[in-house]
């Protein structure tokens, strides 16, 4: 029996072509796209849960208070809180810190061999008790035995060493000298929250680090028993902070590993993390795909009824019960599916390179046969669920009334066809109104005044390596290359990696977290960061300088100058005039170190607009150099960095000339609203396809239907745009009822997701106006296509037709 079924749906597909196509298709682009969001969630949920206990380990995080009590979410802890909660906290099975290079690069040789590394991180021992990274040489209890060991990735051990085995080789390692290679690990996965290249101890940095209480620069993870109290342990964690910090206002916290990736953005990430908002839309646009798919299988196979009603009625007449009919078109939907799948699999195969560029991910289906299984069950599940609805409608019709030539009641399946028609538009134009409304909050972004410059700077990194001498010297030569218009040093990037201080107003106890720079003289200038008042740091006021100031002198010292924008001059309750006032910048026993106020900026971003802007400050200090930022002025961009090389061999010729755009540190913070935007787009795209392919198929048979009714009109004289119109607007109507129920179903969601943006857009009306225009574009051309066939056709055939 089951074989005859197959041979009938055989025959099927092969006699309505068109029909078939339009199915298989529109269900093959929705399970390849439904299977490629697949990949990107299971990748999305799957950070950092590889770890042996995963789901006891967790991070210990901070806000830190301002005085005026509000709070700044921080990744960083000091170094003595780790040795502290193990020894005092018995849940807590094992801590380990890791020290990421903060921005350094270490020059790292082997024999002829020289590179600059930016992936080395200090970790204490106790590293691989909490983290579980598979080693391909070296005993992990023992690697970090010796206070001069290192470990390597393969990678990283590649590099120096090709096919030669490191272990137990020697590295030269920028400042810490030689260390003996003692471990090789396996490279690490692209689905964990850090990534680094070589580890070395944190015991290179002496005792330091077991008594520090105010170094935020560690990171602290610790392993907890299970069936541990969350709550209760970080209760206990604050109370061993207040017993070394009784003045200290941190509040701790503690996050979960595997939670990390999806929801955590706290200042100081180690790298970028994702936002589980994205996994949630993403995956229900999955589901929206494929449930559009869906429908538009129900629709069309109901709409095909009159095609198959007399095959029906003979059936019946010769013997075929219901429950078999269901069976055969139960069959028949099953197969369509199946070929969907097929075609699904060999679309996403050829899609996924593409959707890693997109997506800066490595998904692979072929090294995923769950999720081909999965697609191919959901497939024959979908061809189930899809088909038992036509299934039991086709076999409900008496064989009488169509073998006698009476029309079908339709009117029950025609509402329904109608309903999943308007609720699929509906889907369609809330994801166009969202394609519009997060383009023009991304075009507003790159549009919006930063209140800096960032076009034609090149940071010219390994400044900090050169004497002070060379440093100048460098600067001075660079200056005489045609195209280079300014040229200063710092020991961070704006937009990029900056450091935090606190600081007090002289005359106020108001201590506000500011972020802050150590720059050179026309740093400023440099970046067209405008002086609202006061001036700019130059050479000419060697008083400006930071430092150390006088061992044994005064109680208060005034160790330079400093630089606020308008919005730390605001949290600190500085009073106009700012210019000349004092800030407390740091305490040395009973010595307190004030910086002069020498100007006031105005206010620009350096995060992203997601955030407000935030206190920052400049200080003027010639020592603290990672550097060079240097404005170019010229067409030849090219030219211009050859000759920067050039003139960079002459000061360091062992050292590469690495550089980079400072646009693309800015375009680097909202990489993620990048590749969600091209990405949702061609969902939106896709969404729209299938949602045609189905109404394609509708009018097709809504136009076969009244075949003769559009003879009989045109034989009485009936326009073809007429008739076109009378084809139509039953289509149309819906549409706008579709538009009625998106709507505001978008407006309410697009609302949310700005809600993430300190600066935003409105959503306008004009919006909803072009989303109803491409709806109704679309539903047009797709309906009058087939109306427009069937208005020209000669009236003459369809009459004397059967």
């Amino acid at each position: 029996m089951l074989k005859n079924y197959i041979k009938i749906a055989y025959r099927s597909i092969f006699h309505n072509k068109s029909f078939s196509f339009i199915n298989i298709f529109g269900l093959a682009i929705g399970l390849a796209c439904s299977l490629l969001i697949f990949l990107f969630v299971k990748d999305e949920i799957s950070y950092d849960r590889d770890h042996k206990d995963a789901d006891h380990i967790y991070r210990v995080v901070k806000d830190f208070v301002n005085d005026d009590g509000s709070r700044l979410p921080d990744a960083t802890t000091p170094p003595a809180l780790a040795p502290a909660i193990k020894k005092d906290i018995p849940e807590i099975i094992q801590t380990t810190r890791i020290f990421p290079n903060w921005g350094d690069n270490f020059l790292i040789s082997y024999g002829e061999r020289k590179i600059f590394e930016e992936k080395l991180y200090r970790v204490d021992s106790s590293f691989f008790d909490v983290f579980t990274f598979p080693f391909i040489a070296g005993d992990q209890k023992t690697v970090f035995k010796d206070i001069n060991s290192i470990i390597l990735t393969e990678t990283a051990a590649a590099r120096y060493f090709g096919n030669e085995n490191p272990l137990g080789k020697i590295l030269k390692v920028g400042q810490f000298g030689e260390m003996k290679i003692t471990g090789i690990l396996k490279d690490l996965p692209t689905n964990v929250h850090f990534h680094f290249d070589f580890l070395i101890s944190t015991a290179k940095f002496g005792n330091q680090t077991e008594s520090s209480w105010g170094w935020y620069n560690f990171y602290t993870y610790i392993k907890v028993r299970p069936g541990t109290d969350m709550r209760l342990l970080t209760r206990k964690i604050q109370t061993i902070y207040k017993k070394n910090n009784a003045d200290g206002k941190n509040i701790f916290h503690l996050q979960p590993l595997t939670s990390i990736h999806l929801e955590s953005n706290l200042k100081w990430e180690l790298e970028a993390n994702s936002d589980k908002l994205y996994v949630y839309v993403f995956a229900t646009i999955g589901l929206f795909i494929i449930f559009i798919a869906g429908m538009n299988y129900i629709n069309l196979t109901t709409a095909k009824a009159s095609v198959r009603s007399k095959e029906i009625g003979v059936r019946k007449v010769s013997g075929a019960i219901r429950v078999s009919l269901i069976k055969q078109f139960l069959v028949e939907s099953v197969i369509y599916c199946i070929l969907a799948c097929v075609l699904a699999l060999i679309i996403a195969q050829l899609l996924v390179p593409t959707v890693n560029i997109l997506t800066q991910k490595n998904l692979s289906l072929s090294k995923d046969p769950l999720a081909i299984l999965c697609t191919l069950i959901s497939s024959i599940l979908l061809g189930v669920v899809a088909g038992f609805f036509p299934a039991l409608y086709l076999s409900s019709f008496k064989p009488m009334d169509v073998l006698k030539g009476f029309s079908i009641k339709e009117k029950n399946i025609l509402n329904l066809r109608k309903s999943l028609v308007v609720v699929q538009f509906t889907i369609s134009i809330v994801l166009i109104i969202g394609a519009l409304v997060i383009s023009q909050q991304l075009k507003f972004i790159q549009s919006a005044k930063l209140g800096i410059n960032k076009d034609q700077v090149v940071i010219v990194k390994n400044a900090g390596y050169l004497s002070r001498n060379d440093r100048n010297a460098f600067q001075h030569v660079a200056l005489q290359i045609p195209g280079v218009k300014n040229i200063s040093t710092s020991d961070g990037v704006v937009g990029g990696q900056n450091w935090t201080t606190q600081l007090k107003f002289k005359s106020s106890g108001n201590g506000q977290l500011v972020n802050f720079l150590s720059v050179g003289g026309d740093y400023l200038n440099v970046l067209g960061i405008e002086i609202k008042e006061g001036r700019g740091y130059s050479q000419q006021f060697p008083a400006d300088s930071m430092n150390n100031g006088k061992p044994g002198g005064p109680l208060e010292q005034t160790i330079g100058s400093i630089i606020l924008n308008e919005t730390a001059v605001k949290s600190l309750g500085i009073p106009k005039p700012a210019v000349g006032k004092l800030v407390l910048w740091s305490t040395d026993a009973d010595t307190m170190y004030y910086a002069t106020i020498v100007g006031v900026t105005k206010d620009f971003h350096f995060t992203s607009f997601h955030n407000e802007i935030k206190p920052f400050a400049f200080t003027y200090n010639p020592r603290r150099v990672a550097n060079f930022t240097i404005k170019l002025s010229t067409n030849d961009v090219q030219g211009s960095l050859n000759k920067l090389k050039s003139a960079w061999n002459q000061f360091s010729a062992d050292k590469p000339f690495e550089y980079h755009f400072l646009d693309e540190t800015y375009a680097s913070l909202y990489a993620s609203e990048n590749r969600f935007q091209k990405v949702f787009i061609i969902l939106v795209m896709l969404g729209i396809i299938i949602a045609s392919l189905g109404l394609f198929g509708l009018s097709t048979f809504a136009a076969r239907q009244r075949v003769k009714e559009i003879g009989i009109r045109k034989v009485l004289g009936a326009s073809v745009s007429g008739i076109v119109g009378l084809l139509s607007k039953d289509f149309l109507k819906l549409i706008v009822i579709a538009l009625l129920l998106a709507i505001p179903v978008a407006w309410f969601v697009l609302n949310k997701w700005l809600e993430n943006f300190a600066y935003r857009i409105n959503i306008k009306w004009w919006v909803f106006l072009v989303a109803a225009f491409i709806a109704l574009s679309i539903a047009i051309f797709t309906v009058s296509s087939q109306a427009i066939k069937a208005a020209l056709a000669n009236p003459v055939k369809s009459l004397r037709s059967e």
